[in-house]
């Protein structure tokens, strides 16, 4: 169950606290889903053909070869074009705005944006030296933006930005990463418009601050929940999910050490491993999904 959280824990070796270039905050590299960089390249071009690309996709192949091009150079090729052609995909105020609506679990019709994406987005273009389009990408992330929700612990980010905030637990933490990074290479990078890093940099602590203060909301009997949307019932997370919410947490501990993170990880890392607990989230898993079915994305005119 955990071989990912292993591979993740491998990965992060590599990576040194206060040093994003010297590696990422968990294992994108299944989601490079090939087996050569000319394989990655051709599916990148697929990708980047269909009129419903998911930019969140083309962003975590590009960190993927990223990672893979830690130990092969080959593969910081594909890097640099999934991030050239997402850098030309931003708009006027360095959004990545989805031209279809997301009908499935929220109901977003389009243009929407993801606190997920821009993060990503920011992080690819930084280690592809990218930087007035780091730079434009996190602006979203800094608000007032519809992807910042404003809660009395702090900010919160937003994968999905609907009414009332999902607050989505994997899509906050991400976020987080890319005003980290930003903020981190600012002071050293000339080409950084330092006003932007240090205002990621307050922003990060504030939502690393607010992270810690709220985690205990995503519990759900030893589980952790995939958001706090007010759904008919409690959405937990599926097992992949989970698994990536103890990764996320632990990746952020490591920035912010604050002991709640840490803990809720271990505690969640345990139920993990007990099959009761774990049939228990899976049952009322598939019940919510028989409350509130996926449907596919619906093609939409930008706006």
């Amino acid at each position: 169950m955990f071989s990912r959280l292993h591979r993740t824990r491998q990965l992060r070796g590599t990576y040194r606290v206060g040093d994003p270039l010297s590696g990422y905050y968990n294992d994108l590299t299944p989601e490079v889903r090939a087996a050569t960089p000319e394989d990655a390249t051709r599916r990148l071009a697929a990708l980047c053909a269909d009129p419903m690309v998911n930019y969140t996709t083309v962003a975590q192949l590009g960190l993927g070869a990223w990672q893979l091009g830690l130990t092969d150079q080959r593969w910081l090729e594909v890097t640099t074009a999934a991030a050239r052609w997402l850098a030309g995909r931003l708009d006027d105020d360095g959004r990545l705005a989805f031209a279809w609506g997301m009908p499935h679990t929220y109901d977003l019709p389009a243009p929407w944006i993801s606190s997920l994406t821009q993060s990503e987005a920011v992080s690819l273009f930084l280690r592809s030296s990218l930087y007035a389009e780091a730079a434009a990408a996190a602006t979203p992330l800094l608000g007032p933006s519809p992807i910042v929700a404003a809660t009395t612990d702090g900010p919160v980010l937003q994968e999905y930005p609907t009414t009332p905030p999902a607050h989505v637990l994997n899509g906050w933490i991400y976020g987080l990463f890319g005003l980290y990074d930003l903020a981190t290479l600012g002071p050293r990078v000339q080409e950084l418009p330092q006003e932007v890093a240090a205002a990621a940099g307050d922003a990060f602590e504030r939502g690393g601050a607010a992270v810690a203060a709220r985690v205990h909301l995503y519990d759900a009997w030893g589980w952790s929940r995939y958001d706090l949307y007010p759904h008919r019932i409690v959405h937990v997370a599926s097992p992949y999910y989970h698994r990536l919410h103890i990764e996320l947490l632990r990746a952020l501990h490591d920035l912010v050490p604050d002991e709640r993170l840490v803990a809720a990880a271990d505690r969640w890392e345990a139920s993990a491993g007990r099959p009761l607990r774990q049939g228990v989230a899976l049952s009322r898993k598939v019940a919510f999904r028989l409350l509130r079915p996926r449907r596919p994305p619906r093609q939409t005119d930008s706006a």
